[in-house]
């Protein structure tokens, strides 16, 4: 009886202490559950907190790179926008820190006090190698002030992050220190963020670049205590936790204490470490459970189960109900343990699905576990899509990058730690983009290694950011000179190449606006309408002048481009400054010799033909009448042949300057050549009789003026002039004729006497039957054979005669030798020029072919006079060819020249019919460079090999300084543009050493030998 009642209160007891035991696991199981949350949820608080202030400071950084300087106002400006207190709380302030290497402490001193700080130092004092003083700190208030000119490098876990920051250009985290403004026994553990910044246009792709153009550091303090603080609105219930600097706890490493509410830790307590690697720095997150931890357990059945248990050892029925009662119990704990675990899980997923930054955990087998829902932003797949994936890794990373990311995360499959690797991954489109990811190993309730973790962000932005920098800065480099100013004009930042063509320096022009270089060439209106164009269509370019810092004015082409950011808004200006003052001087100069004549600066005979024409177009448009002067200078040669050239050309230039002043400002006055000149009158009266006295009028004074005393030097001589004149209204008679006309005019003045005026008469046409029978002797002379050609040599150093011109002559019947200028105008006005530039042709290169077999000869080249007739000829490509061919002659040894007549239309034919030519070898020179129609333009498309110094300039080179800058110019002209040069008319040894020393090295002239008949050439050939 006694047995069975202590067998059913042992059994109930027994049953009792099961009970109380598996609530006990129950219990245990939540709370751990629950404590893994908290110290999973702290760590994750700790780490998004970082990120946060990275990225704040990454903007200061960017402001830096936007600005091209980190200035105080601009700095103060965007701490303050940043509302540090609502926005970024537990910060204690924000500064820069300068690099100042030991040899520009003293200016670095200076610079500040004179900014304002008098009492500005570097502290602590001492020698060392390098500074980096603080410059600024916001918020600038009570003890901040007193931080200005503390030396971080002094300190060496400062000093230790910061060289991580600078070496990795990323952000780094220094160990604990002690904060600056801690003055006294209040200090209390913090630790300072670093990010360094470079100096602008400068590459920092390598650690060596990095150190060789650091700028200075941005930097933010923290307390520990804030921080945390502002991490929880209330401190976690039941749990102690401490931060220690890096991974071996100890008392000089605790960052941060929490030691609860009230409670005290209970022995055998929950306890864990979890740690952090921020910006490359090792924290370790210690935590453990206090004893009214487990009040938050909803588990707390032990008493009513003894209670119950010493019931059921009363009671067997009591007993059974118990046990019944304990089993649904057991259930019901079951459940709720599964439903805490499940929102534990869901409260973890939630802070991570949170998270902006690409989440992924790592199985032992490379494989992942879990992963958060940014990847859908990041790559475009779905959390589902990913899991899926037979090789997750390898579908996103870059194949180029693959194998380095692979071995980086074997190492992490070995529990290694990685931060800062930076990699292409390639979208669900197929577009790619940088990720920068870190990793830390996972370990479960145990600390058993299970995988790792890795935190990516998308840093593609900062790619392209970097390449545009690299970009922007070999273009601010280039040898064009550019400036950048704000929206306002004030100067931000000018390129060496500005500074070379202004001769302002950077400091000079800093802060300033443009409105400092102008020259005062240009009126309001100008520059009005100059903004007009920037503001409507973003930009403008043209031709502008400016100043430069000697005064100088000169012509520049100037491009402004407005910068505008997302807004739309325009934040800067842009401008490329193009000196163009060579080009000015170059076209100057073409100018002058294509249109003017090089002696008096008159038009010559191409400009004078544009006049005319004008002249006569608005005579015929208004009805009115016009008149042609040519004016010749009565015994001009004279004056040549006794006193001199010099001396005629100084009577030139004094007479061209009177008939330019003795007529109106509409009218022209022209050098044709020689002594020749021709003067339009325009606008004259309706009536021809009225016109006709005007112009008599104008002749007059023309007449006095010209007849006037001329001092040349130190003789006195007193000149006349023959003037002929002709009226004209609208287009009754043409150019020529006209020009025909007043010539006639002219030699009838001369003929009555000179010094008087003579208008044309219909009786003049005498001249004309003149002529004629000059044309008729000279087809005669063609169809009767009676011109031969003579060969004047071509020579180059050490009078080595490399070739010959061939020049025509007429052996005239009564008449004897008859030289070129007194038949070569009318045959090119008749059109007998065609069948007597071909017969020079076929002569000339019958004599190469003969040359070609004497091998003291066979080396030399022939040029032929083309005329323009000729050359226009649509078949002139096919002739050439057709007489070489038929002579035997090697094209390699003829050389074609041209005049400049040649150029005034149809340039593209010109220049094809001459590449044809170029290609069987034929050569081709310029004859009488500088005397007629010469266009830049022309000369660099036409495939030209020679360009030829006409003897006019060559003549007086020796003692004219126009000549000889005339010669020097086209030889500076021929060499840019890659010609040989050869002056004709060398009639000295003075004449050929001065061309010579000029750069001109082949010449022809009577000092060398005067043209000669074949034989006689021969023979001089062989006794040279």
């Amino acid at each position: 009886m006694i047995l069975l009642p202590l067998l059913v209160l042992v059994a109930g007891l027994s049953v009792t202490w099961a009970l109380w035991h598996h609530e006990q696991e129950v219990v245990r199981k939540e709370l751990l559950s629950q404590f893994d949350a908290a110290l999973r949820d702290t760590a994750s608080r700790i780490e998004l907190r970082m990120s946060t202030y990275e990225q704040m400071l990454r903007g200061v950084q960017s402001l830096y790179a936007a600005t091209g300087e980190m200035g105080r106002d601009n700095f103060h400006d965007y701490v303050a926008s940043l509302n540090l207190d609502a926005n970024y709380s537990g910060i204690q302030a924000i500064g820069v820190g300068k690099w100042v290497p030991a040899t520009n402490k003293d200016d670095h001193v200076t610079k500040m006090r004179q900014m304002g700080f008098p009492s500005y130092a570097v502290q602590p004092g001492g020698q060392r190698e390098n500074y980096v003083p603080v410059i600024q700190r916001e918020p600038n208030l009570g003890r901040n002030l007193a931080v200005l000119g503390f030396d971080m490098w002094s300190d060496p876990t400062r000093r230790s992050a910061m060289e991580q920051a600078r070496d990795s250009g990323s952000v780094a985290i220094s160990g604990k220190v002690r904060l600056a403004t801690d003055i006294g026994g209040d200090a209390r553990p913090g630790f300072i963020m670093y990010l360094p910044f470079y100096a602008l246009g400068q590459s920092h792709s390598s650690i060596a670049l990095r150190r060789a153009h650091l700028a200075g550091w941005i930097y933010a303090s923290f307390h520990m205590n804030d921080v945390m603080a502002s991490l929880y609105g209330e401190q976690p219930h039941g749990l102690a936790f401490d931060i220690y600097d890096g991974v071996e706890p100890s008392a000089d490493a605790l960052l941060y204490h929490y030691a609860g509410e009230a409670g005290k830790p209970v022995a055998g307590a929950l306890s864990a470490k979890e740690y952090l690697v921020l910006a490359g720095h090792n924290w370790t997150l210690s935590m453990t459970a206090l004893d009214d931890f487990g009040g938050r357990s909803r588990h707390n059945a032990e008493l009513p189960i003894v209670i119950t248990g010493a019931g059921l050892s009363l009671l067997l029925a009591l007993l059974a109900w118990q046990m019944l009662t304990g089993r649904s119990r057991a259930m019901q704990l079951a459940a709720s343990m599964t439903s805490e675990l499940r929102e534990s899980e869901a409260k973890f997923r939630a802070i991570a699905d949170c998270m902006v930054n690409l989440e992924v955990w790592w199985g032992l087998d490379g494989k992942p576990r879990w992963i958060n829902p940014s990847v859908k932003e990041y790559t475009g797949y779905t959390v589902a899509e990913c899991m899926t994936m037979t090789d997750f890794a390898g579908t996103l990373i870059h194949p180029e990058d693959l194998p380095r990311i692979t071995a980086e995360f074997q190492e992490a499959l070995r529990g290694a730690r990685g931060d800062d690797l930076e990699l292409r991954c390639v979208r669900k489109d197929g577009s790619q983009f940088w990720l920068s990811i870190s990793w830390a190993p996972i370990s479960d309730v145990h600390g058993a290694f299970t995988g790792f973790r890795t935190s990516g962000r998308d840093i593609t932005e900062r790619k392209q950011a970097e390449a545009e920098l690299r970009i922007a800065a070999v273009a601010f480099d280039s040898r064009e000179g550019m400036m950048i100013t704000d929206v306002n004009s004030v100067i931000l930042r000018v390129n060496s190449a500005f500074t070379e063509s202004t001769g302002y320096t950077a400091e000079e022009v800093v802060g300033r606006t443009p409105r400092m270089l102008r020259s005062g060439r240009h009126d309001a209106a100008f520059y009005r309408q100059m903004w007009q164009a920037i503001h409507h269509n973003g930009g403008w370019q043209g031709e502008i002048w400016d100043r430069r810092k000697n005064g100088e004015v000169y012509p520049k082409w100037l491009t402004i481009s407005a910068v505008m950011g997302e807004d739309g808004v325009v934040t800067h200006y842009i401008g490329t400054h193009h000196d163009i003052t060579e080009r000015k001087i170059s076209e100057e100069k073409i100018r002058e010799l294509a249109f003017f004549d090089t002696l008096t600066h008159l038009p010559n005979r191409t400009l004078l033909l544009d006049r005319l024409t004008q002249a006569i177009t608005l005579s015929a448009r208004n009805e009115t009448c016009g008149a042609l002067l040519f004016i010749d200078l009565d015994h001009f040669k004279t004056l040549n042949d006794t006193q001199g050239h010099d001396k005629g050309d100084m009577l030139l230039r004094l007479a061209a300057q009177r008939l330019a002043s003795g007529v109106r400002e509409v009218d022209t006055v022209a050098r044709v050549g020689g002594d020749e000149f021709v003067v339009v009158l325009g606008s004259l009266s309706a009536n021809l009789q009225d016109a006709a006295q005007q112009t008599e009028s104008v002749g007059e004074k023309i007449l006095v003026a010209l007849s006037g005393v001329y001092h040349l030097g130190e003789i006195e001589y007193r000149c006349t002039a023959s003037i002929g004149a002709t009226l004209f209204r609208g287009h009754q008679a043409d150019i020529d004729e006209l020009l025909k006309q007043a010539d006639m005019a002219m030699y009838k003045a001369k003929e009555t006497g000179r010094n008087a005026m003579r208008f044309f008469d219909p009786a003049m046409q005498t001249v004309v039957v003149e002529r004629a029978i000059l044309e008729a002797g000279l087809r005669k002379a063609i169809e009767g054979s009676q011109f031969l050609l003579h060969y004047q040599p071509q020579v180059v150093e050490n009078d080595r005669i490399t070739g010959v011109e061939a020049l025509v002559r007429w052996q005239h019947p009564q008449r004897g030798i008859v030289l070129p200028a007194d038949f070569i105008p009318m045959a090119e006005e008749t059109g007998l020029i065609l069948p007597l530039g071909n017969w020079v042709l076929e002569t000339a290169c019958a004599q190469l072919a003969q040359w070609a077999i004497r091998p003291e000869l066979a080396h030399l080249t022939i040029a032929v006079n083309i005329s323009a007739q000729q050359f226009r000829k649509p078949d002139f490509v096919e002739k050439v060819l057709a007489v070489i061919h038929r002579t035997g002659a090697n094209p390699n040894r003829l050389k074609l020249e041209l005049t400049e007549s040649l150029l005034v239309d149809n340039v593209q034919d010109i220049i094809q019919k001459m590449a044809e030519l170029k290609i069987k070898g034929i050569f081709f020179s310029l004859d009488d460079f500088g005397t007629g129609y010469s266009s830049l333009s022309y000369l660099k498309r036409l495939p030209l090999d020679q360009l030829k110094i006409d003897h006019t300039f060559v003549r007086d080179i020796l003692y004219d300084s126009n000549d000889a800058a005339i010669a020097g110019t086209i030889l500076a002209l021929a060499k840019s543009l890659g010609l040989e040069v050869i002056a004709e008319g060398v009639e000295t040894a003075a004449q050929r050493d001065f061309l010579a020393s000029v750069g001109c090295h082949a010449y022809q002239g009577y000092y060398f030998c005067q043209p000669l008949p074949i034989e006689g050439f021969e023979k001089f050939m062989m006794t040279a």
